[in-house]
């Protein structure tokens, strides 16, 4: 699906924009993390590692974005992630977006990658920020603003009435009454763009419950959830969230 002259990279959780790969939510290093809770897959990361390394090379992207939470581990850089980041700086030019889970990320600095501040970047006339801080007045300013940190899924039932989550794209219309209580200036037909995390084993199933910890953009009603569109990753559009939810 196209937006702007952004593009949805078909079925998969990544946005293509001029000559870009933009993701988020990467979590490298999360083996550690899921052997503590007795689950082993020690090439999670390696795989991941993978899928981006042929979305560069199949795209011909210069550049890859990455809108926070690189690795899992919030205080330390762990030496698979470092050596990861190394590998992809071999074949792209990297910017990172700081996310809650990236404490110690400027370690990297020293493979060529740009390291910005939580509050995000324009890229090309569109914003981009990982979401668990305020962005940017000037990413106010553009069509679009890119999110990542919530990483939406959606639960639906089956005929049966099992239920099944997949990762979803919302796109949600601005709110601008509450956007004028924070922001003096900025774009009244801005657009959010919330995209799913790139790991798969990362998400957060939005129709069932609302989480708490959506960051400020959502907590303060920026933007009207509710009524995002719900876009699959095979750009299917579902409808809208408030259409889809579950009790339960």
């Amino acid at each position: 699906m196209r937006l702007y002259c952004m593009r949805f990279l078909y079925n998969k959780s990544a946005i293509l924009h001029r000559n870009a790969i933009i993701i988020g939510d990467v979590h490298f290093g999360m083996e550690e993390r899921l052997r503590e809770e007795g689950i082993y897959d020690e090439t999670l990361s390696e795989r991941i590692f993978n899928d981006i390394k042929k979305l560069i090379l199949k795209t011909g992207a210069k550049k890859l974005i990455i809108a926070g939470d690189v690795k899992d581990n919030i205080l330390e850089l762990d030496w698979k992630t470092l050596d990861i980041l190394r590998r992809l700086s071999q074949i792209a030019s990297i910017t990172i977006i700081k996310g809650n889970h990236d404490g110690g990320i400027e370690k990297c600095e020293t493979f060529g990658i740009t390291i910005a501040p939580a509050g995000g970047i324009v890229y090309e006339k569109i914003g981009i920020m990982h979401g668990h801080s305020w962005p940017n007045e000037n990413l106010m300013k553009c069509n679009y603003l890119i999110s990542a940190h919530q990483h939406p899924q959606v639960a639906f039932i089956d005929r049966s009435g099992r239920i099944h989550k997949e990762a979803v794209w919302l796109v949600a219309e601005p709110d601008r009454k509450n956007i004028k209580k924070h922001y003096k200036m900025f774009n009244e037909r801005i657009r959010l763009v919330m995209m799913p995390a790139f790991n798969p084993l990362v998400g957060s199933t939005i129709n069932i419950r609302k989480e708490k910890q959506l960051g400020p953009v959502f907590n303060n009603k920026l933007f009207k959830l509710n009524d995002a569109l719900v876009i699959r990753l095979d750009g299917c559009l579902v409808g809208k969230l408030k259409d889809i939810n579950i009790k339960e």
